[in-house]
């Protein structure tokens, strides 16, 4: 059996998870490879020849591009027999992924089979499974994420001695550094479980960029709500860092959006992850803190 290449992305582990599911111990390595090929985001604009010419070069087995259709749509049914009830619940029309054969024309704005399918699992699987799917693939990060003294933002210097813990009341800076670079979409669940997204927004940060010499700080020094991150309530507050290579454009944040508006509803998050699904190579992060009383000073002998 071909061996698919190990998860180094968001989108990867889903692709990876998703032929998987269509074609496992009894499909081939053609309706395989085949399968990730034809799904995979940056191939959306290849033709089935050209992903023919892949499948003879990587498997070195001779496969012209004449068995492409055939395999693919082997593959195609392979995924009906699968998601086939899930396809139909979300509105997908079953009878459109069987093309008839012969050679009638086609209305040059309908799609093909492989092009609904393709529609389906990035625009509506990949964000309904965007949340859970992140929070398990998500690298800890100890020293990226760092709650830190508001004065030490200014002076450009980290003295935070307890990286992973925050004192109730106490205000801080959120101190981010990667060693790669990227747009950061930064999401926080609280420990009320609601989740807020700090980037980008009006208030917090509307286009943060990550560079390794650079320092990103939220709230930044230009923030619409300059005022430090402040805790209430005892307990585990989460954050997870997305990085895509290009900025995440969500439809609330803009130049007339409200600075305090970066509560994440359903739809807002469905949102996020739609268009974290159209890029490709997006890393994620996690750091998770827990909010404690002040210790209390020892009593004075």
């Amino acid at each position: 059996m071909i061996a698919i290449t190990p998860a180094n992305s968001l989108q990867e582990r889903f692709l990876n998870d998703f032929v998987d599911q269509v074609v496992w111990q009894h499909g081939s390595d053609t309706q395989r490879l085949c399968c990730r090929l034809r799904f995979h985001p940056l191939n959306k604009q290849k033709r089935s020849s050209q992903l023919a010419e892949t499948i003879h070069s990587q498997l070195n087995i001779t496969f012209p591009s004449t068995n492409m259709p055939g395999t693919l749509g082997e593959v195609i049914t392979k995924i009906k027999n699968r998601f086939g009830d899930k396809m139909a619940a979300d509105g997908i029309a079953l009878d459109l992924l069987q093309r008839k054969k012969g050679r009638e024309a086609h209305h040059p704005d309908s799609k093909a089979p492989w092009e609904i399918i393709y529609q389906w699992l990035w625009e509506i699987e990949f964000p309904r499974q965007g949340w859970k799917l992140v929070q398990e693939i998500a690298t800890y990060a100890m020293e990226e994420l760092q709650m830190i003294d508001p004065p030490d933002r200014d002076l450009r210097r980290r003295v935070s001695k307890n990286p992973a813990t925050i004192i109730k009341l106490k205000e801080y800076i959120l101190h981010v550094k990667f060693q790669d670079p990227g747009h950061l979409l930064l999401i926080n669940q609280g420990v009320s479980g609601n989740l807020y997204c700090f980037c980008p927004s009006r208030g917090y940060s509307v286009n943060p960029q990550v560079m390794p010499d650079k320092n990103l700080y939220i709230p930044d020094l230009q923030s619409l709500i300059p005022d430090p991150l402040q805790y209430t309530d005892i307990g585990p507050e989460y954050f997870l860092a997305i990085l895509t290579k290009n900025p995440v454009k969500l439809s609330w944040v803009n130049p007339d959006s409200d600075p305090d508006d970066i509560d994440i509803t359903p739809e807002r998050l469905n949102e996020i992850f739609q268009q974290v699904g159209r890029q490709w190579d997006t890393q994620v992060f996690y750091k998770k803190f827990e909010v404690i009383e002040s210790p209390k000073e020892p009593a004075r002998v």
